[in-house]
């Protein structure tokens, strides 16, 4: 089986004018929201799985890979107010999970747009959390970072009957 190129892949991914567009998936969950935010960097609602993605536009950069652990910021349109604030408000952290996919897997001519097959993502990171967010009128500006677990006091969780009955039989 050959092997394959990472470098090429990306190249041809991010060529002007390649076949493919890459489109970033952006989906917040957090216990003050009913149900999560889920958007796309296009200005067309996409549908993937059976759920689906608003279209708006927002930045995001590549995730850093230093020694502090991945990090990148984010800024995205504030569509609503109580988004903000509920954020600011909150004392838990939002999760946050990016996928980044090419248009080449969808049916572009349907609204909202739909897969044309299941395909893997072509960039992915799951279970980081949003930090450091901020709002105004225009847009809401954070950073998403893994849990830093050596700032959590120690033991965070303790293994209790209650908590974990099958570790007592």
């Amino acid at each position: 089986m050959s092997r394959v190129d990472a470098e090429a892949q990306r190249l041809t991914l991010e060529q002007e004018n390649g076949p493919h567009a890459l489109i970033a998936f952006l989906t917040i969950e957090h216990p003050a929201f009913s149900d999560p935010i889920r958007v796309v960097s296009d200005v067309m609602a996409y549908q993937v799985g059976g759920v689906t993605f608003a279209g708006i536009p927002f930045g995001i950069k590549q995730l850093t890979d230093t020694e502090s652990g991945p990090r990148t910021q984010i800024v995205v349109t504030n569509l609503d107010r109580r988004i903000g604030e509920a954020l600011r408000k909150s004392q838990t952290r939002a999760k946050a999970e990016l996928v980044v996919r090419s248009s080449a897997d969808f049916n572009l001519s349907v609204d909202p747009r739909t897969e044309i097959a299941a395909t893997a993502p072509i960039y992915a990171f799951r279970h980081f959390e949003l930090v450091n967010a901020e709002g105004d009128v225009s847009q809401l500006v954070g950073d998403i970072e893994l849990a830093d677990f050596s700032v959590e006091p120690w033991p965070n969780v303790r293994a209790t009957q209650d908590r974990l009955p099958g570790l007592f039989r």
